[in-house]
């Protein structure tokens, strides 16, 4: 079958694309569309009895753009891409696909982790192996290790960011068998000696809270802890979240991963150490002592480290969808992401305008 040619808008779009030295095809346009990841056009009525016609939008440029410059020939669009291009949208079939892809990769790590509700000893014993399974995946290599001898070494200056406790597999299992079987697999005791053993300096505030709970007659009741109901707790979070609520916290997820990703793996240690800014396609820059900056902020501990500093990372959409549930299951969670954000943003300038989704 004939393809016919393409729109004005969408001839117009094509030759808009052709002069940033990207080719794309109407078929492209096409499936973005299909996918929602690139809105239609804008049509306008003619008047008398002339139609309408559609019209071309800057934003409908730079969104090819990005999503050409993002896509990779004959390969689906990344998942960090896609999910970016929904939440930027708000569009109803853009959002019910962002909902379900959320809830799929969540339900998917819930089958790996034996999530379920039967209270026998097989299924508890099948959870509590599943759990200890995923903690012993938890990577040996320390990101923040890693990227602290990189800036300290840019910034040639080993005390230029501070060390952090590496990522404990004891409080990996204790958090792994919580997520599997909620509250009633795991005791408050047995959490709260795990965070002892890994922040020691915090131990005491966090016995002193938990005697206080204790007196208030909230001990071992899990009371006031989102998490508590385990890993289908997550996915109801995500299921019953309002869009604008699902829409911002993705936003916020991939935004943020996504100024890291630039950040640390991309521009910081050449900024660090006062060398130009390596070629990215985006024209953008970071300031100054940026990566010490990024490393020491109060964030880069609770969020950052734990998310995959590669979008591709075939562990990304799991820790993705997991950290949007979160972000709406906790409270204060998205205005804390939605600062950390900006404060990583700021660490970015732009040497002319990028391009964006």
């Amino acid at each position: 079958m004939t393809r016919s040619a393409p729109s004005g808008a969408d001839a117009a779009l094509i030759a808009a694309l052709a002069g940033l030295g990207l080719t794309v095809s109407q078929a492209q346009l096409e499936r973005w569309r299909a996918a929602h990841y690139l809105p239609p056009h804008p049509r306008e009525h003619l008047g008398r009895g002339r139609g309408t016609a559609s019209h071309l939008l800057p934003q409908t440029v730079a969104r090819a753009a990005w999503l050409a410059a993002a896509s990779r020939q004959g390969r689906a669009l990344p998942v960090a891409a896609a999910w970016a291009c929904w939440a930027a949208d708000g569009s109803p079939g853009g959002m019910a696909r962002l909902r379900t892809a959320v809830v799929d990769q969540l339900d998917r790590y819930g089958k790996l982790l034996a999530a379920g509700n039967a209270r026998d000893n097989n299924s508890w014993q099948r959870r509590h192996n599943a759990a200890k399974a995923a903690a012993r995946r938890v990577p040996d290599l320390d990101q923040h290790a890693l990227l602290r001898a990189i800036a300290t070494t840019a910034a040639r200056d080993p005390a230029a960011v501070a060390p952090l406790p590496r990522v404990d597999r004891g409080l990996a299992l204790v958090l792994g068998r919580l997520l599997a079987g909620g509250g009633e697999d795991v005791g408050e005791d047995e959490l709260l000696d795990a965070l002892c053993q890994v922040l020691p300096e915090q131990a005491e505030a966090l016995r002193t809270a938990a005697a206080a709970r204790d007196a208030a007659g909230h001990g071992g009741t899990w009371e006031g802890f989102p998490l508590a109901g385990g890993w289908p707790a997550l996915q109801h979070a995500v299921q019953a979240a309002p869009d604008h609520a699902l829409r911002r916290a993705v936003e916020l997820v991939t935004a943020t991963a996504a100024a890291l990703e630039l950040l640390l793996v991309h521009l910081g240690s050449a900024a660090q150490a006062g060398l130009p800014a390596p070629p990215t396609g985006l024209d953008v820059e970071a300031v100054p002592d940026a990566m010490t900056t990024a490393l020491a902020d109060p964030m880069w501990d609770e969020w950052g480290r734990h998310m995959p500093l590669h979008s591709d990372s075939p562990a990304w959409p799991t820790v993705a969808a997991y950290q949007t549930a979160l972000t709406l299951l906790l409270p204060g969670r998205a205005d804390a992401l939605a600062g950390y954000r900006e404060r990583t943003e700021q660490l970015i300038r732009r040497t002319r305008n990028p391009v964006q989704p």
